[in-house]
């Protein structure tokens, strides 16, 4: 297993993972059933929902096969998929700059990815200082699933 861990600035409540050589057009990853997962999906690109329009922590996890994750420490889950075709991920908020962002090497191939996020409930106003989380765990996979699979209600 590989792990990253950044700070990235969730700008309109989004970071990305994007294959560098992606020509995929962004403006389009945000459906209505993107919105309501917090994932939006692209042949070469993730769009991760926030729940904050600050600088969050990000995490990505990559496997060489389907890890076994409980959800329960979680508060929100979402299954999605992508392809990298480069060998080279970016890893930045929507608003970042690709050629600056932070880069990661993986495999070329199609990934399985889960979007997950803790510590919604600290989160008071989206300025304030909270714990959430954000973690993205890939895995090779052809599987093509695109679901909810905890979904986040703050009561």
């Amino acid at each position: 297993m590989k792990n990253y861990k950044f700070e990235l600035f969730a700008d309109y409540f989004q970071v990305y993972l994007m294959d560098t050589a992606a020509d995929d057009d962004t403006s389009e990853v945000w459906t209505e059933e993107a919105l309501e997962l917090k994932l939006g999906v692209l042949t070469n690109t993730l769009a991760v929902g926030t729940f904050r329009n600050v600088d969050v922590p990000v995490e990505v996890e990559i496997y060489d096969s389907e890890p076994n994750i409980d959800l329960k420490e979680w508060d929100h889950a979402s299954m999605g998929y992508f392809t990298i075709k480069s060998g080279s991920c970016a890893v930045f908020g929507c608003t970042g700059y690709l050629p600056d962002a932070a880069k990661i090497e993986i495999k070329p191939g199609a990934y399985a990815a889960l979007s997950l996020a803790k510590g919604l409930d600290s989160i008071t106003e989206e300025w304030e200082d909270a714990d959430d989380i954000y973690r993205v765990i890939l895995w090779p996979s052809s599987i093509k699933e695109y679901k909810a699979l905890k979904t986040y209600e703050n009561t």
